[in-house]
């Protein structure tokens, strides 16, 4: 996978890119997480567990769904990990997308 600073991870091509996207903001709770993790720098994965009504199995399946399309980074710091949201890749696809989901709430 590159990176274009200006533009967002091209996996193989710009379309799959925007496959990923599309695929990663298609579900409500990954929507709901991309909220939380957006409102700080970055969020524990402890606390996605304390927010959200589901297993822990199924966030690491939605975080990867969202890192796969490059919009969250993720961090260990031994055996925990914390989430960050890549702000430009977010908005390269869908400007202002987070702040209208922050109003929405």
């Amino acid at each position: 996978m590159s990176t274009d600073p200006t533009g967002p991870p091209v996996t193989t091509t710009l379309r799959d890119s925007y496959v990923a996207f599309a695929k990663a903001i298609a579900d409500p709770m990954r929507l709901d997480m991309l909220v939380l993790i957006g409102q700080s720098g970055e969020y524990p994965c402890t606390a996605l567990e304390q927010q959200l009504p589901i297993s822990k199995s199924t966030i690491s399946y939605h975080v990867k769904v969202l890192t796969q399309a490059g919009l969250v980074k993720v961090r260990r710091e031994g055996r925990f990990f914390h989430y960050e949201l890549q702000r430009e890749v977010l908005d390269y696809y869908a400007p202002n997308l987070l702040l209208r989901l922050l109003d929405a709430r």
